[in-house]
C-alpha cells in the first residue's frame, strides 16, 4: 500500500539522514552546489559535454567542483560519466 501513496521514485528520508547530508551540503561551494542540482535533474548518469551545455558553470570551474564532489564521495563517476546516488537526488529535490 505504501507503492499507493508514494510515487515511484520519492524515497522517504530519516531525519538523522538528512541533518547528515546539510552538514555535508553546507561545507561545498555554491560551484558544486550547482552542479550537485544539475545532477538531481538527471535521471542517468551524465557526460561532462552535457553539463557544459548548460553554459551556467565555466568549464574550468566544472571539472574541479566535479573533482572535489568525487572525492567527497558525493557523486559518482564512471568512465565519463557523472551521477548522484538517488538518496542524495531526493535530498536536493526536497531543497
Amino acid at each position: 500500500w505504501v507503492n499507493e501513496l508514494l510515487p515511484n521514485d520519492t524515497i522517504l528520508l530519516p531525519e538523522d539522514l538528512k541533518d547528515v547530508l546539510e552538514e555535508q551540503c553546507d561545507r561545498i561551494s555554491q560551484t558544486e552546489k550547482q552542479v550537485l542540482s544539475l545532477l538531481a535533474k538527471e535521471s542517468e548518469p551524465v557526460t561532462l559535454v552535457k553539463l557544459l551545455e548548460n553554459g551556467t558553470i565555466p568549464s574550468s570551474d566544472l571539472i574541479n567542483a566535479l573533482q572535489s564532489l568525487a572525492r567527497r564521495c558525493l557523486i559518482e563517476q564512471q568512465a565519463n560519466f557523472y551521477s548522484i546516488s538517488a538518496v542524495l537526488r531526493q535530498y536536493i529535490k526536497g531543497l
